[in-house]
Parts: structure tokens; sequence; C-alpha cells
């Protein structure tokens, strides 16, 4: 969960049913649900623009137009990038991962040697 302390949005991020609520941490109303990837770890707020980092490879990318809340884009990420953190001095998003082995149970483990840290930025 995340608040953009200058609109006093809350975004929380759901797993069932894949969704990031827009709520208006005033009043309590639901503004927003927009579907997002599959094992949501993390949204942030930055440069007026909502991001939910996903377990399954996905970067969704929300933002607020005349009053309405839309999904702007979905960015490809590694599978695994579900921890985020922004950088509001340079714009850039951080996802640490690393390749998975294939998950024969549970969650899938890390390939030894192999952490890596996406780096997502505008062109």
């Amino acid at each position: 969960m995340s608040m953009d302390a200058k609109t006093h949005h809350l975004f929380i991020g759901c797993r069932k049913p894949q969704k990031m609520i827009v709520m208006d941490a005033e009043n309590g109303k639901v503004e927003a649900s927009l579907p997002i990837g599959v094992g949501v770890d993390a949204t942030k707020i930055m440069d007026g623009k909502a991001f939910a980092s996903c377990r399954d490879g996905s970067l969704t990318v929300a933002s607020e137009k005349a009053g309405k809340f839309d999904v702007e884009q979905v960015v490809k990420t590694p599978e695994g990038a579900r921890t985020m953190g922004v950088d509001e001095t340079s714009h850039l998003i951080y996802l640490p991962t690393a390749e998975l082995e294939p998950a024969t149970t549970g969650r899938p483990n890390p390939k030894p040697g192999t952490f890596m840290i996406v780096v997502v930025g505008r062109h």
C-alpha cells in the first residue's frame, strides 16, 4: 500500500482479486479498481503515477486523467521482480530479482549467482 500525500489517495495492491484499489483516504470511497498482475508485492507513487510490481513479471502503471484512474501501460519485467523502490530524483524504478528455478512446490528458488536489479525509466 502507498499514499499520495498531495491528493490523499491510497493505492492498495490486492492479490485476490488481482487489483490495485484506489481509495480516497479522507472519506474511504473506492475511486477505482484496476487490473494488475499475479503476486503483487508493492505499490509506489511517483510523478503523479501509481505503480504495482508483481511476481509474474509485470509492472502496472496507472494515472488519473479528468478525475478517472486508468492503467496507462504494463511494463514487462523479469519473473520474480516484485519488490520495488523508486528514486524521485532520477525518476527511476528499481526491481531486485534473480533468474528462477522451476518451482515444484511453493515459490521458485533463485538460481545461484543470478541476482540482478532491473532499472525502469522513461525514454
